[in-house]
């Protein structure tokens, strides 16, 4: 976008357009009489600097404070007392070029500005963003997603099908089932969704409709989002393994184009497999029978995606790409946690020996699967969620066909982070149950499929896995790190013991 000539500071007026306070109702809120929205985007890129690392969102965690400018906006709604905006931020590592695309990330981050006064019980703790010094009085500005105003104007995105338009950016609507109506009507509630996650998810309550849970894609790359694929797929393709996508938003800003919303149906009073898992692991009860269950329903949804987005012969080429997107993972997460390097050379090992053995067809695959991404609803049984894929791939690699023992391993990964967790918070061993709930959910998978997975491929997926573990542990919850590193540490010893390490 054009660089404003004179920016609204955010800590004082005194550059500000001349407009003379004394005739502004500091009580009102009136967007004629405010600076341009350009000015006042740009003027808060400081604050958002500060405040974007503290998000869980945020892809660059221990970098220092971005340097942050605006790439695109679109206003969602004008009322007489906010005004919510869509905004696109690109964030660039501090001390890099911020126009080199390697170095920047682009963030989708809706706004509602207003009065500080005004409509206090609209928001949600920590949604504050910062405070903005402009004539007539300080307009306070809030993440949308914690907003009872600016969620409103997320979902009137889908529910008008109108989309925004605004420079740089444009944002269009889309109905999985065309001309079909949201199941919304006008009494809507609407409330955030707690918990760790890399995007930001709102739950939409009307009365008489079926609950509707709104995702917000936060980090934006070019190309198809698999979330808004891959469920929609399965959605046409009649599977009862997926919450149902209602409907999606595409946004485009500057030559980015990609996907910025998706509805679905929400499950309401159901339980993930996480906190199912851990509770029985906790408590000492089996879990094998769900174990295997869950299994064959991951398999029956490899089904479906390959009926549906086809599958193709693992053939040399893209077995020997992906073997060497592990040796670079490797490298590069030993480079940061030392304590990977000293498994690197029997890692290695375990991948050269993987690349020479057969794999099953690539297909369109989950990508990102383990226990949080599943719950256990009544009349259905398991059902996935999140398609996107690890947040920390480029998009580029999560869009195309992959091995479906990647899901495989990412859900004896977390099998096994079970245990871990037993062990961290209640000094308990619970290696015992993880070792019999993971033979049971292979052998769920076997039956369903109709195929055993190669122990050397299935291994490499695994110690993949674990190697991106330890890089976010060591990112974000420290404390956990051993749980990856004790993985390694068991995969490293079922290699040497093998022979492929040597």
């Amino acid at each position: 976008m054009d660089e404003p000539s004179s920016p609204v500071p955010s800590t004082s007026a005194s550059d500000a357009p001349a407009i003379d306070p004394a005739a502004i109702d500091s009580s009102e809120f009136d967007v004629t009489a405010l600076p341009p929205l350009p000015e006042l985007l740009d003027a808060l890129t400081d604050q958002l600097a500060a405040w974007m690392p503290a998000q869980r969102w945020y892809a660059r965690k221990g970098t220092g404070t971005p340097d942050v400018s605006v790439r695109g906006w679109a206003p969602l709604r004008v009322a007489d007392d906010h005004l919510t905006v869509l905004v696109v931020l690109a964030a660039a590592v501090p001390g890099i070029d911020p126009e080199d695309a390697a170095a920047r990330t682009l963030y989708q981050v809706p706004l509602v500005l207003r009065r500080p006064d005004e409509s206090a019980g609209r928001r949600e703790e920590g949604s504050e963003v910062g405070v903005l010094a402009v004539p007539g009085g300080p307009l306070r500005v809030d993440d949308a997603t914690l907003d009872a105003d600016g969620r409103a104007a997320l979902i009137a995105t889908l529910v008008s099908g109108d989309g925004a338009l605004g420079p740089s950016l444009a944002l269009a609507s889309h109905r999985t089932v065309p001309d079909g109506p949201l199941p919304l009507g006008r009494a809507m509630r609407s409330r955030p969704l707690s918990g760790e996650q890399s995007n930001s998810s709102m739950i939409i309550e009307t009365e008489g409709a079926s609950p509707l849970i709104l995702k917000l894609f936060r980090v934006l790359q070019h190309g198809q989002n698999p979330d808004v694929v891959l469920q929609g797929a399965l959605t046409a393709a009649g599977s009862t393994r997926v919450a149902p996508l209602v409907g999606s938003a595409t946004v485009r800003v500057g030559e980015v184009r990609t996907q910025s919303l998706l509805a679905q149906e929400f499950l309401p009073d159901v339980e993930d497999a996480w906190r199912t898992a851990l509770r029985l692991a906790l408590a000492g009860e089996d879990f094998t029978g769900p174990a295997q269950e869950l299994g064959a329903a991951v398999a029956e949804v490899h089904r479906d995606l390959a009926a549906a987005l086809g599958s193709f012969p693992a053939e040399a080429a893209p077995v020997a790409e992906m073997v060497e997107q592990m040796r670079g993972r490797l490298a590069e997460v030993a480079a940061e946690v030392p304590r990977v390097s000293a498994h690197r050379p029997t890692i290695e090992a375990l991948y050269a020996a993987a690349a020479e053995v057969r794999w099953p067809p690539l297909q369109r695959i989950h990508g990102d699967l383990h226990l949080g991404q599943v719950l256990r609803a009544p009349e259905r049984g398991w059902v996935l969620l999140d398609f996107e894929g690890e947040p920390l791939r480029p998009l580029a690699q999560r869009s195309r066909p992959d091995c479906p023992l990647r899901d495989v391993a990412g859900m004896l990964r977390s099998l096994d982070y079970v245990s871990g967790a037993v062990a961290h918070e209640h000094s308990r061993d619970a290696a015992a149950w993880t070792a019999a709930s993971r033979s049971a959910f292979l052998a769920g998978y076997g039956a369903q499929s109709g195929q055993a997975p190669d122990p050397r491929v299935l291994a490499a997926f695994e110690a993949d896995k674990a190697v991106y573990e330890a890089l976010y542990e060591a990112r974000n919850r420290p404390d956990w790190l051993p749980i990856p590193l004790a993985a390694l540490e068991r995969i490293s010893a079922a290699a040497v013991e093998a022979g492929s390490a040597g």
